[in-house]
């Protein structure tokens, strides 16, 4: 839950927005709609930053495909919120959410989130869905996400210390590359380019991958500059 913790980040994203006072779409779907995030985000976002708050609220009173259409076509912003990644895939597939959160992508709209909503836009995450089901002495397991960008993603590496481990150990059944995020850190992509950013000073990206039957870990300082996409999908080590 947003905390004001990432106050900058929030502020670079929704300057990417082509307006002054943007509308922002919240959707807090892996918490089940949580009210108490709601108002967490009318704080932020809304008092703070400037925006106009309006919520998809796919649990109750927003299932009616057109009316989710009409809420994503007229967002300036997307952004989803933290929880149960696997729950809010499957309620997203069901409705046809994840069909117009495509749309809205290709149409250069800028998305993104925490947490779940950190992981869903990628290949695969390392997703904590095992705790919700209750799967006895099972941190962290591998998700299919949406695959609109070509890496494997983890949050949490650093605040959560079985996540890094766990998230290696899944990237060894994985031939691509893989980035984990500290908390307070956050990959920021525009087109075909990426860049680190960081909210707190000791929050950094690791990238993870193999080369010629190596495992590779590389950390990723934050940078301002826009760099291409490939040096991470493409990664060889410097060694």
């Amino acid at each position: 839950m947003s905390t004001g913790k990432t106050l900058s980040i929030d502020r670079r994203f929704v300057a990417q927005a082509d307006t002054a006072h943007p509308k922002l779409l919240f959707i807090p779907t892996a918490s089940n709609d949580s009210e108490e995030y709601i108002e967490a985000i009318q704080e932020i976002y809304g008092n703070r930053l400037g925006c106009s708050i309006e919520v998809l609220r796919l649990w109750s009173e927003d299932r009616w495909l057109p009316r989710i259409a009409a809420k994503i076509s007229s967002a300036d912003l997307i952004y989803v919120g933290g929880g149960n990644t696997k729950a809010m895939l499957e309620k997203w597939r069901e409705l046809g959410v994840d069909r117009e959160l495509r749309r809205c992508i290709a149409s250069g709209k800028p998305v993104g989130g925490l947490s779940a909503g950190a992981i869903c836009w990628f290949r695969v995450g390392n997703s904590d869905w095992p705790q919700y089901e209750q799967i006895p002495n099972v941190n962290t397991a591998s998700l299919t996400c949406l695959g609109i960008v070509d890496l494997a993603i983890c949050p949490h590496t650093r605040d959560e210390g079985f996540r890094l481990s766990e998230f290696k150990a899944m990237m060894l059944d994985d031939a691509g590359v893989g980035i984990g995020l500290d908390d307070c850190c956050a990959i920021q992509i525009q087109d075909e380019e990426y860049r680190i950013i960081a909210s707190e000073p000791n929050s950094r990206a690791h990238l993870i991958y193999s080369w010629k039957g190596t495992q590779v870990h590389e950390v990723l300082e934050p940078h301002d500059d826009y760099r291409p996409l490939t040096d991470l999908t493409h990664r060889q080590p410097s060694w």
